[in-house]
Formats: C-alpha cells, structure tokens, sequence
C-alpha cells in the first residue's frame, strides 16, 4: 500500500509518503514493515495555494511514484488556519475524487502533539504528566487540546477553541486531579503566546521539552495518525471529508448577520 498525507493547518506544511504491504503487518508490531519513504517541510509566509501541490510533486518525485500509483490519501483537517485548510482539504479531495482512491482524516493538533506524547508514555511518571498541545487560534483564542501522555498518543482528547485564562483554569483542574507530583509540559506555539496566562501556572512543576522543532507538525507524525486511520479502517469517500474549524468562520458569522453584500446566488436575510 501507498501513501502520501499532508497537513497544512499552519504555516508550516508536512507531507509524507509510506509504504507498506498489508500481508506483513503483524498485530501488535503493525510498524514493522512500514517504510517511511520521504517526507517534506515547507514553510510559507503566505498560504498554501502555491506550494502544495509543489510539495506533493517533490515527495512523488522523491519516491518515483506516479500519482495513480497513490493507493490513500491522507489529510489534516484542522482545527487551524482557514485559508490553510480549505487549501490542503480541497486539494485532497479533488485528487481522492477525480483518481477515485479513498481518503483518511486525522487532527492537526494530535499530529503536533504526538510525539511529545509518545516520549513520555512510556515514562514512569506518565500518569502524572499533563501534556498540553496549543496554536493560536487569533481572536484572542487557542485551539488546544490536552491530557495524559496515552490519551494524548492515543488521540483521545478533543481538541477545542479556548480563551487562554480558561485553558489555564482547566490546566490546573488537571495538574490538580494528576495529584501533588504531576508535571506539565507545553507543545505548539500557543505557549508562546498571551505569556501572562500561562505564567500562572507552576513554574517548578514545568518539564521542559527536548524533542527538536518540536512547535511544528512532521511528516512522519502525520504519516502515523493516517496509517493509524487506516488500520481502523477509517478509510472514506473523498467528498466525506470536511475541514474541523470548531467555531464559525468571519465569512459566516458575517453572512448570519446579514452584514455581506448582495450577490448573484446569495439572498440576504429579509
């Protein structure tokens, strides 16, 4: 099996390519035969729409695939940047739609959070860790999500769109639930952010993140969230698959409010 999954949820891109064969994959050790064939970094100051599908060549060039030799897509559906979404989500279903091959969806913030999570689930104070993974969501919001180091690596916790002073309030309900000894540790450039907020939560207690640029989505984690999906069989029609926003964009609150100009096909609200 082949495939090519990105993310574009924030300025920096990841896409990835693995190949595995289905016949070899063992319960427990589905990893074995799994190769990770390439993987890209792009950064872009502006959007997406002139780098993807840039991007996707160089890693299909990279593993001298043909598009048509593509088995699975797999794509990040947020939460994240709009702009960036549309442009990675569209891209997948228009290739999933027109090559007729099924499409895998995972979140973006599991992929930044996972491995984080998956260096410190096999920790021996795992229990009392609290992981917490943030981007800023503007308007003075985060898109976070957070738990224990499994329920992270297992993609249990929601992400959610989030004031920081009331991420903060729930942090600390957390490190308070985890007992006297739990630790917390920060992933994403959320933490970067509104510093008064996150400055209320205990300094000594803070483990310091060493995994290298670690404030950015990798390939590779991406490539896991989607080979995951598809050994749950999570496999889906292309037009199945819809961006996460978890709150409404500008566009539409406008629209709600009546507040955008008239158009050829759009009936303002009487």
């Amino acid at each position: 099996m082949k495939l090519v999954a990105w993310d574009t949820s924030s300025k920096t891109g990841a896409l990835v390519a693995l190949e595995w064969d289905s016949t070899r994959l063992q319960e427990g050790h589905e990893w074995k035969n799994v190769q990770l064939v390439t993987e890209l970094t792009l950064n872009v100051d502006l959007t997406h729409s002139e780098r993807l599908l840039w991007g996707i060549h160089q890693v299909l060039e990279s593993a001298r695939w043909n598009i048509g030799d593509v088995d699975i897509f797999g794509v990040g559906v947020g939460p994240g940047s709009f702009t960036g979404l549309r442009i990675g989500i569209t891209t997948a279903r228009t290739l999933g739609h027109t090559l007729k091959k099924p499409l895998v969806q995972f979140s973006s913030l599991a992929a930044l959070a996972r491995p984080i999570a998956l260096s410190h689930s096999n920790a021996n104070y795992r229990n009392e860790t609290l992981i917490v993974a943030s981007t800023d969501a503007c308007k003075g919001e985060l898109f976070a999500l957070w738990g224990t180091p499994e329920a992270v690596a297992k993609s249990t916790v929601p992400a959610q769109v989030i004031q920081p002073e009331l991420l903060i309030e729930k942090l600390v309900e957390s490190l308070e639930s985890l007992g006297e000894n739990a630790q917390w540790i920060s992933i994403g450039e959320g933490r970067q952010r509104y510093r008064e907020a996150w400055e209320r939560l205990p300094a000594a207690r803070e483990l310091r993140d060493s995994t290298i640029f670690s404030n950015q989505v990798q390939g590779r984690y991406v490539g896991l969230l989607a080979f995951e999906a598809v050994q749950a069989g999570l496999l889906c029609d292309a037009l199945e698959v819809n961006p996460l926003y978890i709150r409404s964009s500008d566009a539409e609150i406008k629209l709600k409010a009546g507040l955008l100009p008239p158009g050829p096909n759009r009936i303002l609200p009487t």
